[in-house]
């Protein structure tokens, strides 16, 4: 039914509508009872009209080009979805709306779900938000499949192409007949009259100003739904980015039914991550091993930058930004896991402090949809990264000079957010870090060369020097913020990478501290305990060569703390004591404030509650002069555990929420995890049941992911008694 034939219905149904409500009316006047024959059968007439119409209207669709679906089913972006709908309404402020994202994510088969969704709902919408007329104009000039990049004919490249397309779906040949300074006028009139939608697909390969200055000023009500690689300013966007893995696993299982593919759940986990979730290499994948590639080979393709979808998806956006800072920022990302903050990546970029062409590349960046970007952080997707890793191989004396500037950041970056320091703020900005600090720690440790015929006599040589310092800073710096956060695997990890490597370079001191990180990790875990002893001791062994007292003093008192745990109370008295004169002979603040505590820790094992009190007071009193919130948490944590044991319940419950306050501010996960499993038995002793599960199922958690297992074998014995399971 052509627009036309449309018209002429809805105009006949309007007037057998009026007609019917005359007669309808005129019977009225008759009463119930008896209607004239000539009415009634008029009125049958009319009601049988207006049916057929009806029925002829309801089968009706906008006028439209819209190519054929080339999917089965529609997968996912649903939310993506859903906002478009929002947009396209009548009472929408945005006329032109773009989906915008790399090559291969979706664009256009979005823009066409989207089209088809108000087809096929056309007669369930409200009238008003019906659009009479949708046109499709598509510019893409290539085409990727598994036989690799094809070439197209461009349909759509003019303003001109945009007029001719109109012209065909609401067959209107005046457009095209008239002279070219009159189809602006008639162009407009058209789409006046109706709720026209235009889709104009991969605009980036579009050149024309005209076209531009025609969606800057589109006449209403229509609207303009534009797929592109490039972000435009006149426009309300729409971003997409990789699948979600449901929806990505979803898509893959689709299409390997299609192809008769069978893929292990292992499989279609790595082409989920290969992939990104992008959906064209998904179906381009799967149609690879569709044709008897293997999984293996088409994984090895996925990584690859010159694979097909590689050039098909990022080949033409890099050229525009060759050389330039946006190209330099582009190869800097890649450096990065998972993403880096703008600052980070001016700096390996090697712009500088020079901001201005930092936002300017970030900028291009963004525009061409080469990087993702959240809050103030930038990250590539997997394909993208294989892309760029492939560019950076041509660039090899840059790409050098990257790392060492890499590196020097992240030194630098610990130096001042890391360690001692009680700027918590800076200790989440290590944490957000991680990721990116362990690489540049595994790299500097891959650089490494070595002298020497044995282990026992190897030594790092010398031009590795610089690179094993820097990889022993790293380590000692951060193990803090590890261990206070709660990353003891990592932590663990950092310090037997850094260990022998301390040794081979000579640096005692730090091979002291990193056995001390050794040692409190397995102190936390309740691991061997002679393991632990063997740490503390090598630790105690440095000290005593260096004549380091606060080392020493730290490790009697994880000597003294080990023997505690063992309820080896005589045991552990004399090496607090020798811990206590060794902190007072440095004159340590810090340090004299543990011992305290863990005096009251012997006095609570004991029996001798008053003591215990007394110490922790003490604790936290030093802890409080030099706002140490950890150890300020900690104490409290012991003091509270102490009023609990002598049914000082309100007491208890007040020192444990300050523990946990505390705690949470400077991010300590274990006293965070103590903190709420005490608070649940307080809350328990209190009747207060809801809330005691509350706390200790929020330990449990943490209790699991630290691998505190004597704590969550307690924590899960509490949830069971009160009648919950685990």
């Amino acid at each position: 039914m052509n627009r036309e034939e449309r018209i002429h219905i809805e105009r006949l149904l309007d007037i057998h509508r009026a007609s019917l409500r005359e007669l309808e009316v005129q019977a009225a006047t008759f009463g119930d009872l008896y209607v004239p024959p000539h009415v009634a059968h008029q009125l049958a007439e009319h009601r049988g009209k207006i049916a057929e119409m009806e029925a002829q209207l309801s089968t009706m669709s906008p006028l439209h080009n819209l190519p054929p679906r080339d999917y089965e089913q529609f997968i996912g972006r649903q939310s993506e979805l859903a906002e478009l709908r929002r947009l396209l309404l009548p009472r929408s402020r945005a006329f032109v709306i773009t989906i915008d994202g790399i090559g291969g994510i979706g664009k256009s088969a979005l823009a066409l779900e989207a089209a088809y969704t108000w087809c096929d709902s056309y007669v369930t919408i409200p009238e008003a938000e019906r659009f009479e007329a949708i046109v499709w104009v598509s510019a893409k000039r290539s085409y990727l499949t598994a036989d690799g990049i094809l070439e197209r004919r461009q349909a759509f490249r003019t303003l001109d192409d945009l007029y001719a397309a109109i012209s065909q779906v609401l067959d209107y040949p005046a457009i095209t007949r008239a002279r070219t300074e009159e189809q602006r006028a008639i162009v407009e009139q058209v789409l006046g009259e109706q709720r026209t939608l235009l889709i104009l697909d991969n605009l980036e390969t579009v050149d024309d100003e005209e076209l531009m200055a025609f969606l800057r000023e589109l006449p209403p009500p229509a609207k303009a739904l534009v797929t592109t690689r490039h972000r435009i300013d006149v426009a309300y966007p729409v971003r997409l980015t990789g699948m979600p893995q449901p929806d990505a696993l979803a898509l893959i299982d689709q299409e390997a039914a299609r192809k008769a593919t069978t893929l292990s759940p292992d499989d279609r986990e790595q082409l989920w991550l290969r992939t990104g979730g992008m959906p064209l290499a998904i179906v381009w994948s799967i149609g690879l091993m569709g044709l008897g590639g293997s999984v293996e080979s088409v994984l090895r393709r996925l990584g690859s930058g010159q694979s097909d979808i590689a050039q098909f998806c990022f080949a033409e956006s890099a050229a525009q930004i060759h050389g330039r800072d946006a190209y330099w920022l582009l190869l800097a990302l890649s450096l990065f896991t998972p993403d880096a903050s703008r600052k980070a990546l001016g700096m390996v970029a090697g712009l500088g402090e020079d901001l201005f062409g930092c936002d300017g590349g970030l900028g291009d960046l963004l525009r061409l949809s080469l990087v993702n970007k959240s809050g103030d952080r930038f990250s590539l997707l997997p394909l993208t990264r294989s892309f760029v890793q492939s560019e950076v191989k041509i660039h090899d004396a840059w790409i050098r000079d990257a790392r060492e500037r890499w590196v020097a950041y992240y030194d630098d970056f610990i130096d001042h957010k890391s360690g001692w320091s009680d700027d918590w703020s800076g200790h989440d900005q290590v944490e957000l870090e991680i990721i990116n600090i362990f690489a540049v720690f595994d790299y500097l440790v891959a650089t490494l060369d070595y002298e020497g015929t044995s282990d026992r006599d190897r030594v790092v040589a010398e031009r590795s020097i610089p690179h094993a310092i820097m990889l022993l800073h790293i380590a000692d710096r951060v193990s803090r913020t590890l261990r206070i956060r709660g990353y003891w695997r990592d932590c663990e990890r950092l310090a037997q990478i850094a260990l022998p490597i301390s040794k081979a370079t000579g640096h005692q001191r730090t091979t002291g501290w990193l056995s001390y990180t050794m040692a409190r990790i397995h102190y936390y875990n309740h691991s061997n305990i002679e393991t632990t002893r063997i740490w503390i001791l090598d630790m105690l062994s440095v000290a005593q060569k260096q004549g380091d007292r606060a080392m020493s003093s730290r490790a009697n008192l994880l000597l003294g703390l080990i023997e505690l745990q063992q309820n080896n109370i005589e045991q552990a008295r004399p090496l607090f004591n020798v811990a206590l004169e060794e902190t007072q002979l440095t004159n340590s603040t810090r340090g004299i404030s543990n011992i305290l505590a863990a005096m009251g820790d012997l006095a609570l094992a004991s029996g001798d509650i008053s003591t215990a009190t007394s110490h922790y007071q003490q604790a936290i009193d030093r802890a409080r002069q030099v706002n140490d919130l950890p150890k300020l948490a900690s104490h409290l944590l012991h003091l509270g555990i102490a009023s609990r044991t002598i049914g000082e319940l309100a007491m208890a419950k007040q020192e444990l929420e300050e523990s946990l306050r505390l705690a949470r501010e400077c991010g300590w996960v274990s006293v965070i995890a103590s903190a709420l499993y005490h608070l649940a038995l307080v809350d328990r002793d209190q009747h207060g049941m809801e809330e005691a599960r509350s706390h200790v199922n929020q330990a449990l958690d943490l209790f699991r992911r630290l691998g505190m297992r004597k704590e969550q074998a307690e924590a899960e014995a509490l949830l069971t008694q009160m009648g919950a399971t685990p």
